[in-house]
């Protein structure tokens, strides 16, 4: 039987890509809210609920502008909202439960110099400490690495259809759309930490790119990997949980092009059954922390987090 928290420090959670939805992202859809993401979300609150927290009591929610770069929603959202529950509830310290790039935003703020020491626990469910491959692709090229990579995949169907909106809206190629106004998935391409991910095929040679040669580099990542030790230092206590045994994207293939910006047009994925069909593990566990690995996809990891959140927020 599950014990409610002793400890009621608040808590933040900060959903993922596409968890936030407002006119400052998509002019017309409203004041901030969940989105379209509010069936995968709203049951996470609910559970959160089960377990004794209170909406807007000592349970609160982060949202923010994932379109724009990370530290820029880490200072102009996450700060604000931590500040904002301080004064509210009289806590000086948070704990912040963080889905997908939701723990990037967190991270960002954590080892940052802004840093006010508020924030005891925090726990990452199926976040991307070191990069996911398939965003080079659509970093580099507007889509998808391939179409059967679509197959189920919502956060990847969601990419395909943002993606579009921008191009139509703006009127402007799709890699022009995404790097003028989608400048936060930069933030979630492969760092150094992944390790090389980009095979080039050129006739009958298969190489991998090394990582340290690419010109698309996520400095973001690497910054934040390079002084990661830090987050012991400041007494934060990590949980990582990820998800297995479905089919994630672990490298790509790529032949070569004549373009000075990139390594290569991507053609072709290898996949793992080692992720969430999202992030591959190794992604995940490249941060340091206490680490739990479920059965399940980037979603399911959320309602199969239940016990694990009850232990980690009662401890």
């Amino acid at each position: 039987m599950l014990s409610y928290p002793v400890n009621k420090i608040p808590i933040v959670l900060i959903p993922g890509l596409f968890g936030s939805m407002s006119d400052a992202i998509i002019p017309g859809t409203g004041s901030w809210s969940f989105g379209s993401a509010k069936f995968i979300y709203e049951p996470f609150i609910h559970q959160l609920e089960s377990i004794g927290y209170q909406r807007n009591k000592d349970l609160f929610i982060c949202f923010y502008n994932w379109s724009q770069r990370i530290d820029d929603s880490a200072q102009h959202y996450l700060i604000p909202k931590i500040e904002e529950i301080k004064l509210k509830t009289g806590y000086n310290k948070v704990n912040l439960v963080c889905h997908s790039m939701g723990g990037l935003v967190a991270r960002s703020y954590i080892q940052s110099e802004h840093y006010l020491y508020d924030v005891d626990k925090l726990i990452l469910l199926c976040t991307p400490n070191a990069g996911s491959a398939p965003n080079y692709s659509f970093w580099t090229r507007g889509k998808a690495p391939v179409k059967s990579s679509l197959e189920f995949n919502i956060v990847y169907n969601t990419m395909e259809l943002y993606i579009r909106y921008l191009s139509t809206r703006y009127r402007l190629n799709r890699v022009q759309a995404v790097h003028t106004y989608f400048k936060g998935l930069q933030d979630v391409i492969p760092g150094r930490e992944y390790g090389d991910y980009l095979i080039i095929q050129d006739r009958d040679s298969k190489k991998f790119i090394s990582y340290q040669t690419m010109k698309t580099k996520n400095k973001f990542l690497d910054k934040l990997n390079n002084h990661k030790n830090i987050i012991k230092a400041r007494g934060i206590d990590v949980t990582l949980i990820g998800g297995y045994e479905k089919e994630t994207i672990l490298y790509l293939k790529a032949v070569p092009t004549m373009s000075p910006n990139i390594e290569g047009k991507v053609e072709g994925v290898l996949k793992t059954n080692v992720g969430d069909g999202n992030v591959v593990l190794n992604s995940l566990l490249s941060l340091d922390g206490d680490k739990y690995i479920l059965q399940g996809d980037h979603v399911e990891v959320l309602y199969k987090s239940q016990p694990i959140l009850c232990k980690k927020l009662n401890s």
